[in-house]
């Protein structure tokens, strides 16, 4: 290879490294003036949440999203996290759940996400992934009186259900349609016995 061939690559690998850092500077220009529409629009929704005009506030803060770079896994839990705030507070909370889920999928220690999202579980009767979120909650928060009385609160709540549940379970077993069927099968229910499994469902096994 002589002189004036390996200049001419030289000059070509020189050329193309250019491009490639322009490239590279123009997407960080524009990933940086995505991120200021996103705060100018965020900006905004927040001065409607404080009007307590929650609908538009989260019309806005889901506007938002579209401008937020998906490298910025902060705003964009900040974001799904307010959106879930402005839809609790419309009540809707199966909606808002749905956004606290995704906020914790960019950071699954986003106390306030946590919180809310428990909340959600509680408002429809969800209690025992309520207190998953507190189980959660607690180990990031420990020092935290209102986190561990909450947790204890819902932990004896969803002891008192499963004991429910148990009881219900035991009386269909005994019932008399139970001991009719069973009955026929040579059978009764006392030969029964009802197991508890972890997540507060119930095996049956037969004690011969």
């Amino acid at each position: 290879m002589d002189l004036q061939q390996n200049d001419q690559q030289e000059n070509q690998k020189n050329i193309q490294s250019e491009q490639n850092q322009a490239q590279q500077q123009d997407k960080v220009k524009q990933i940086q003036k995505e991120k200021e529409k996103c705060l100018e629009i965020k900006n905004k929704a927040g001065l409607l949440f404080n009007e307590s005009k929650f609908e538009e506030a989260g019309k806005i803060y889901k506007e938002a999203l579209d401008y937020c770079p998906l490298e910025d896994l902060n705003m964009l839990c900040i974001l799904n996290s307010n959106i879930a705030i402005c839809l609790m507070k419309q009540s809707d909370f199966e909606s808002a759940l749905e956004h606290c889920s995704k906020a914790l999928e960019f950071n699954p220690e986003f106390v306030k996400a946590l919180l809310n999202r428990a909340e959600c579980y509680e408002k429809i009767d969800k209690f025992e992934e309520a207190l998953e979120d507190y189980k959660k909650l607690k180990e990031l928060q420990p020092q935290d009186k209102v986190i561990i009385k909450k947790f204890i609160d819902l932990d004896l709540k969803v002891q008192e259900i499963q004991e429910y549940q148990y009881k219900e379970a035991l009386k269909g077993l005994k019932n008399n349609n139970g001991n009719s069927l069973l009955g026929k099968l040579g059978l009764n229910a006392d030969q029964f016995k009802l197991e508890q499994n972890e997540n507060g469902t119930y095996n049956i096994s037969y004690k011969s």
